[in-house]
């Protein structure tokens, strides 16, 4: 980019609020983001491209996080369904604009500032010191198989991508101007005037004819299409079809529910806060132990007998503390007590409990009909598993449906005839119960149905339910037309309905052009016989009415005194008519919170639009190209999906 800084500014208005990418670190919720990427690209901006490596890291610490937060367990599939790849490329493509902006700017940061910030991130600080800590660093960066040399060549990049916007908008804040005019703005009262016109206010619609009819059916046939049918049979396996008949004793429940504690599930298990100081020789391990034990503050210790800064393990399990030794000693220990001893690694260390948290063991009876269900569940899906190796064996040896399951003893169903949401052709919906759903429930035994040919017999596939099933159509009910006797009743209401919306979008019409001409809606009201009412009406921007057509408070809050708008009213075969009578000022003024989060909303909106200015003006100058295929490819998506 040839501009300079000031020709951006001066050009293209741009700007961008953007924190460090160290606060990603401060928080340690970024696994693995250093690694040496390769692979295809599945955009690129410029010469600069993000690989398809970077975008699967970054998707997948984008779902693992809304899995951990939502307690859900969505799949990729999902996650692409709803778009979430669209998210994680914006992030990545920000973030690439950014870093072509800084090479071109030459914008560059001295190596040793780098090293400055890691020092000051306060997850590599000494929790009772405050001070670096060499040994939480190097920690830190094994547990996520990060090398020095890579973190700090990341932080180097990031810092000078840092200095490139700030260069362009230093601090950005709204003024509180903008604040108070947005308070008057969305707090203005409009007070205006709402006729409402319903059926009654036009002519009953005459019986039409059936030539009418036909005609209307003909123009609307996809209302009056019958869905396609099939008739299938099915070899269902589910949980729910065993458990009836299974039993937990107490004994598994006491084990199951013990398992759930020890996973952490139900409960929670004792903690510690442990001290620990290094010493290089097992007298110093002595002195600084017994001075623990006797109440000294571990930085005092450590200072006084000339020992490295104390490393503090803060409500920690036993197996969350690395030295076996250590962990030991510090779940062996009471509270208040010190020992010194020699690590697994040869070195001496002081160690003394300064907090135990007890563990938390919750009730058995107050769980345990759950605790019985899932037994039970488990149960089931370990018979299952058994019976669906029979049944696969039996497929591979090519029997029918019906001598599989014959020989493995479990019953057939046969549906007779359903479309694709899993209704009959009497319109009945096959729901199931509420501990059996039935296939209308569950889509993914509804596309193996119609998606399958007439006459095969598929493999045993897995439901949305958790179970197994195989399927086999029998006979196809292509969609066509209903036949006209069938739909001529439901067709004659339908038409009629339409000629009243015609009839009252006709009147509506006609009267707000009555009221922008001056007459009054009391004047158009008392002309009518019946089907219309007057409401006087206070409109807000900052909470509008739910009763009001759309358009109506549309046209109240843009126009000015005397305005008139009209649309559809909320309600079926309703219009609504407004005329804004009085605008009145908010005359409160605001102050404190309201005014703190309006004034932080206003700065939101300015960097918003400044952030995609600012990405417009590089994209302006670099070709951004993307590749939908590689994206899907990195997410183990079909292309036919």
């Amino acid at each position: 980019m040839s501009e300079s800084i000031g020709g951006k500014i001066r050009n293209f208005m741009v700007a961008i609020l953007i924190g460090l990418l160290v606060v990603a670190f401060a928080v340690w919720g970024v696994n693995d983001v250093f690694t040496q990427r390769a692979g295809n690209s599945v955009l690129t901006i410029g010469d600069a491209k993000v690989t398809s490596q970077e975008f699967e890291d970054a998707f997948e610490r984008e779902l693992q996080s809304i899995n951990r937060d939502q307690g859900s367990s969505i799949t990729n599939q999902q996650a692409y369904a709803r778009g979430m790849h669209n998210k994680v490329l914006q992030g990545l493509l920000t973030d690439t604009v950014i870093g072509i902006d800084a090479d071109e700017l030459g914008v560059g940061v001295n190596r040793r500032v780098a090293r400055n910030v890691v020092k000051e991130i306060p997850s590599f600080q000494n929790e009772l010191t405050g001070e670096f800590s060499e040994e939480k660093l190097n920690s830190l960066l094994a547990q996520n198989r990060i090398t020095r040399t890579q973190f700090e060549n990341d932080i180097f990049r990031s810092l000078r991508r840092q200095q490139t916007v700030p260069a362009i908008v230093g601090g950005l804040e709204a003024p509180a101007e903008f604040a108070t005019q947005r308070y008057d703005f969305i707090t203005e009262q409009r007070k205006a005037q709402i006729l409402t016109l319903n059926k009654d206010a036009v002519p009953a619609p005459s019986e039409p004819s059936e030539d009418d009819l036909r005609e209307f059916v003909q123009t609307n046939g996809a209302k009056y299409t019958a869905p396609e049918y099939r008739r299938v049979a099915m070899m269902r396996l589910e949980t729910f079809d065993l458990t009836p008949d299974l039993e937990a004793t107490d004994e598994e429940i006491k084990a199951a529910f013990q398992y759930k504690i020890d996973l952490g599930e139900l409960g929670s298990p004792e903690t510690r806060t442990l001290v620990q100081i290094t010493a290089p020789d097992e007298e110093s391990a002595k002195l600084a132990a017994e001075r623990l034990a006797r109440g000294d503050k571990p930085e005092d210790v450590a200072s006084g007998l000339g020992l490295v800064a104390p490393q503090l393990f803060e409500d920690v399990r036993k197996e969350a503390i690395l030295d076996p030794e250590t962990a030991e000693a510090g779940f062996e220990l009471a509270e208040g007590e010190a020992k010194s001893l020699l690590g697994s690694l040869g070195t001496y260390y002081a160690v003394g409990v300064v907090k135990i948290t007890p563990a938390v063991i919750p009730d058995l009876e107050e769980s345990k009909d759950e605790i019985r269900e899932n037994v039970l569940k488990e149960k089931a899906a370990e018979m299952l598993y058994e019976i669906t190796g029979e049944i696969e064996d039996a497929m591979a040896d090519g029997l029918t449906l019906e001598e599989v399951a014959a020989k493995v003893n479990w019953p057939i169903s046969y549906y007779d005839y359903v479309d694709r949401s899993g209704k009959t052709r009497d319109e009945i919906k096959m729901s199931g119960f509420s501990l059996i759903p039935g296939i209308a429930t569950d889509d993914t035994l509804l596309r193996e149905i119609f998606t399958s040919d007439l006459g095969f017999e598929t493999d045993l596939f897995e439901t949305g339910t958790g179970g197994y099933a195989a399927i086999r159509v029998d006979d196809i009910i292509d969609s066509k037309m209903r036949k006209f006797e069938d739909v001529k009743d439901r067709a004659a209401i339908a038409w009629k309905a339409e000629k009243i919306e015609e009839a009252l979008d006709e009147l509506v019409i006609e009267l707000a052009g009555k009221a922008q001409t001056g007459t009054s809606l009391a004047s158009i009201a008392s002309d009518a016989e019946k089907g219309v009412t007057i409401d006087d009406v206070v409109i807000v921007r900052a909470s509008p009415p739910q009763d009001l057509s759309p358009e109506v408070i549309v046209g109240m809050l843009e126009g000015q005194v005397g305005a008139v708008a009209r649309g559809q009213g909320v309600l079926t075969q309703t219009r609504q008519i407004g005329v804004l009578n009085e605008i009145v000022p908010n005359k409160d003024g605001l102050a404190g919170q309201f005014l703190d989060v309006l004034q932080e909303q206003a700065t939101a909106a300015i960097s918003s639009d400044l952030q995609n200015a600012y990405q417009q003006a590089i994209l302006a100058e670099n070709e951004l190209r993307e590749y939908p295929d590689k994206i899907k490819q990195a997410l183990g998506i079909q292309n036919d999906e």
